[in-house]
């Protein structure tokens, strides 16, 4: 059995790894790093969660970053919801990341922050950003050889990253996403294309 990067590699001698334990592990990790974010997480809290002890974890991980790095890995690819109305789609992507941003201002630049303090986790990061569901979301909108697609992706993005950052304490998520969500229904009224595509 090939062991994930980072991960202690299972004893020859004594008793076998839990394979279960193992999931639940990742599982709680997963779950409270969307929950409380980088900083604010604790092995203990993960092992409580877990139902395991801190030994637990330690005997499969040498360092909290190795466990969030993994769960980060396994965590599921977001899968953009698909219908007849793009606008609808994209205001669904955006307000969920509005919404997270407007609840959870840490939560980012929490990820950021962790992301400079450890290689595994940057690399585990990296390894699942993806942002082709929004960006085909879009196309669908303005076209997809609109000039400023990828601009335009990242923006979904980065507007609630950087409101979250500088002015957590006036943020709100529905207003945020039809701020977005309007902005690029205007671009594509603007460069000749409907809503449908």
């Amino acid at each position: 059995m090939t062991e994930e990067p980072g991960r202690r590699p299972d004893n020859t001698t004594g008793r076998k790894r839990d394979d279960q334990r193992t999931d639940a592990i990742l599982n709680a990790a997963a779950d409270l790093l969307l929950e409380v974010g980088f900083d604010r997480i604790r092995t203990q809290d993960i092992a409580e969660r877990a139902g395991a002890g801190k030994g637990a974890i330690y005997r499969r991980w040498p360092t909290k970053e190795a466990l969030l790095a993994e769960a980060i890995r396994n965590m599921p690819a977001v899968e953009a919801p698909v219908s007849d109305d793009p606008v609808a789609d994209l205001r669904t992507l955006v307000g969920e990341r509005c919404r997270t941003a407007a609840q959870k201002p840490d939560l980012v630049p929490g990820l950021i922050s962790a992301m400079r303090a450890d290689e595994g986790i940057e690399a585990a990061v990296k390894e699942g950003y993806d942002l082709a569901y929004v960006r085909d979301t879009i196309a669908r909108i303005v076209g997809p050889n609109h000039p400023h697609l990828q601009v335009l992706t990242d923006m979904t993005q980065a507007v609630p990253i950087l409101r979250a950052a500088f002015t957590p304490q006036s943020l709100d998520g529905e207003t945020m996403t039809d701020e977005i969500v309007s902005l690029i229904e205007s671009i594509a009224d603007t460069s000749g294309r409907s809503a449908s595509g």
